[in-house]
This record gives C-alpha cells, structure tokens and sequence, in this order.
C-alpha cells in the first residue's frame, strides 16, 4: 500500500500536475480568445494587437509542458494500439514497461537540456525582440518543468507495473 508520507507525495504530485493542467486550459481559452479578437478586429479594419501572435506561440509551448504529465496520467499519450493489443498479456506489459522507461529518459533528457537552455538564455541576457521586446528564459521556464513533471510520472507508471502481479491470462 505505502506509508502516509508516501500517500501524501503522491497527492501532492497529483495536485501539482492537475493544477498544471488547469493552468493549460487557461492558456488555451486566452489564446482562444485573443484570436478570436485579432481575427474580428482586422476584419473591421482595424490594427490588431501585435503581441497576440508572440503571446500565441509561447501559450502552445507552455500549454504542451503543462499538460504533458497530466495526458499521460490519463492515458492519453499516442500508443499504437492496433499493434500492441494483439500480444499476449505478459508481452503487452513488458512493452508497456519498456515505454515507460524510454518516456521517462526522454522526458529527462528534455528536462536537462532544457534546464540548461533556460540557465544559458538568462546568463547571457537573450531577448526575444518581435512585438513586444520581453527575455526569453521565463518562456522556457516551462520546458524544464514540464520535463522533469513527465520523467517523474513515467517513473510512476513503470513502479506501478513493476509492483502489480502480471496476469496469466493470454489475452
């Protein structure tokens, strides 16, 4: 089962990427919004916002980090089922487990190379000049953050298959 400190890791770590994942679809009713309103604003014949396409790209960029880990608690990360669910029961979960540690080495290696990106972008003062003059490291923030959140539940999802009894069963 685990221990109550174990138990309250988990609900934290629950808590962390729920709330990420909320924070996800925020930025995509902002970007929703702030579009639909360029959109209706040049078509009146006005001048549209210069910021909202540089708000734009960088909200997809967080949108995917922040909901990464979420969609993989969920089960929602792109499998290839039509191929998976025709093996056995004991072959489906030695594959379900070798996905789970390839995720959670390239989650990490996302984490670590992005962690050093975002360290090099804010050392050497790097500003993303386009509509609106803003440094670039808070923008990348998220890529260290969503990949150590993703390394971390592909972490969970292969102890959670390691810990469960395989079933004997052949399909």
């Amino acid at each position: 089962m685990g221990t109550k400190d174990e138990k309250i890791g988990r609900n934290l770590f629950d808590l962390v990427i729920e709330s990420m994942a909320f924070m996800a679809g925020v930025l995509l009713l902002l970007v929703t919004f702030f579009v639909s309103y360029a959109v209706v604003v040049r078509y009146l014949d006005f001048k549209t916002p210069i910021w909202v396409l540089q708000f734009t790209e960088y909200a997809l960029l967080w949108i995917t980090f922040l909901g990464a880990a979420w969609l993989l608690r969920k089960g929602g990360h792109i499998r290839i089922d039509t191929v998976i669910s025709r093996f056995v029961t004991k072959r489906r979960r030695r594959v379900e487990i070798i996905d789970d540690v390839l995720g959670a080495i390239a989650s990490f290696v996302i984490f670590w190379f992005g962690t050093l990106h975002t360290i090099d972008l804010y050392q050497r003062g790097i500003m993303d000049v386009k509509g609106v003059t803003v440094p670039m490291f808070p923008f990348f923030l998220i890529i260290p953050l969503g990949g150590l959140t993703l390394s971390i539940q592909f972490g969970r999802h292969f102890f959670k298959k390691i810990r469960s009894k395989p079933c004997h069963r052949e399909r």
